[in-house]
């Protein structure tokens, strides 16, 4: 019984906690510095907003030398969709 109850503990815990997470690629064109930032959020709002941000902002420079190389869009820990400039 201890297996059931466990079994449905999970199921629950993955049916009710969605998160979603971005990895975007970064690049210094001056100093050759590249970086990974992670954004992750529960909020299927933010999550949305964050997307149609950045699919508009790969390829483009951030700040004076800094830009966007490639966006990694994750659900639940499965890779969703990638876009690189």
């Amino acid at each position: 019984m201890d297996k059931v109850v466990e079994l449905t503990k999970e199921l629950q815990r993955v049916m009710y906690s969605t998160t979603y997470s971005f990895e975007i690629d970064t690049e210094d064109v001056v100093f050759g510095f590249k970086k990974t930032l992670k954004k992750r959020t529960k909020s299927l709002v933010k999550a949305l907003q964050l997307e149609r941000k950045l699919r508009s902002d790969v390829g483009r420079y951030i700040s004076s030398s800094v830009r966007i190389v490639a966006v990694r869009m994750y659900n639940n820990g499965v890779l969703k969709g990638e876009f690189k400039s």
